[in-house]
């Protein structure tokens, strides 16, 4: 209860706490990688890049990869789609080929929509 200033001023504070607790947050999400990612090759040019859950979204996709058998209806693009991730498909198909997942190639999911 108060006037508008005082209120305002509560709330702004409020906030502050809240960013510097996200901030901390992501900050940690950066620096301490999860030991199942430490020895995938493929996921090594993420590190630190990628938030702790993309990387679990990944990571179980690279588990799904090694059954898939390249059909769409397989796959349906959800990672992509919904979070402009590598989805089974494109893990898959790099994987085949012995190459990496990059940042670069997240950015470009994204920006495709």
């Amino acid at each position: 209860m108060g006037d508008l200033a005082s209120c305002w001023d509560e709330i702004d504070k409020m906030l502050a706490v809240q960013f510097g607790e996200i901030q901390g947050s992501f900050g940690r999400n950066k620096i301490v990688l999860e030991h199942k990612y430490k020895n995938i090759k493929m996921m090594r040019e993420l590190e630190a890049y990628v938030s702790r859950r993309a990387l679990k979204f990944i990571y179980d996709e690279l588990k799904r990869s090694k059954t898939f058998t390249f059909d769409k209806e397989d796959c349906g693009c959800v990672q992509k789609t919904s979070y402009g991730l590598h989805c089974v498909c494109i893990i898959a198909m790099k994987s085949n080929q012995k190459l990496p997942l990059v940042l670069d190639d997240i950015y470009t999911l994204i920006g495709k929509g």
